[in-house]
């Protein structure tokens, strides 16, 4: 089985420079108000930086969808991650292929992803929280979603770390896996925590 990567929240070049030298397949930007946001003008410097086959996510939270719009082509985005409460509508209106976010508290929280399931591109199962809309270091019952894989093509994110990463995959069975602070020290990406994820794939024979 190959499980493809995803490497949220970059915000420098140092990061860039990392994560070009591990088989990532999609690294993410976030517009949203965040720790880890970037402005239109700081994602346009680093995305021509990215190794040539990296996907680049944009991720927005109920963004104005002319804007963001105009950022998929300003900042050549490949996919936009939608975070908020956007609609149907607003997923049909994106000029590039969407992730919807699904924020996981129990099983009622899943009813929605039926809806979406013709309009976009995957369905991404973060963990829920009051305060945060994604990066909130904490995993979700992961049983819940077990079987969404095999109708769905599923992003799992929501406190996945190296230390995590084989019994999520096992679990979920995602497509994609989609970490953030798990692969951080002090808000900047670790090359150490990067590294300890990639043999812990390698192991299992879940990445190329």
């Amino acid at each position: 089985m190959l499980t493809k990567v995803k490497v949220c929240g970059i915000k420098t070049e140092e990061e860039v420079q990392m994560i070009n030298l591990y088989p990532v397949n999609y690294v993410g930007f976030i517009f949203a108000p965040s720790k880890r946001q970037v402005t239109e003008e700081r994602a346009i410097v680093l995305r021509p930086l990215f190794r040539k086959d990296i996907k680049v996510v944009g991720v927005f939270v109920d963004e104005e969808p002319q804007r963001v719009n105009e950022l998929i082509k300003s900042c050549s985005l490949d996919v936009v991650q939608l975070h908020g409460n956007e609609t149907v509508e607003y997923c049909n209106h994106m000029q590039a292929k969407v992730w919807k976010t699904i924020c996981v508290k129990d099983e009622d929280s899943l009813y929605s992803i039926q809806k979406y399931s013709t309009s976009v591109e995957g369905i991404l199962l973060d963990t829920y929280s009051k305060d945060e809309r994604g990066g909130t270091g904490k995993t979700f019952h992961w049983g819940m979603v077990k079987e969404l894989s095999k109708t769905h093509t599923i992003i799992l994110a929501g406190g996945l770390t190296p230390e995590n990463i084989v019994q999520a995959i096992k679990t979920v069975m995602p497509q994609v896996v989609d970490l953030n602070s798990g692969l951080e020290t002090n808000l900047m990406k670790d090359n150490d925590k990067i590294s300890k994820l990639f043999s812990k794939l390698k192991e299992e024979n879940w990445n190329e």
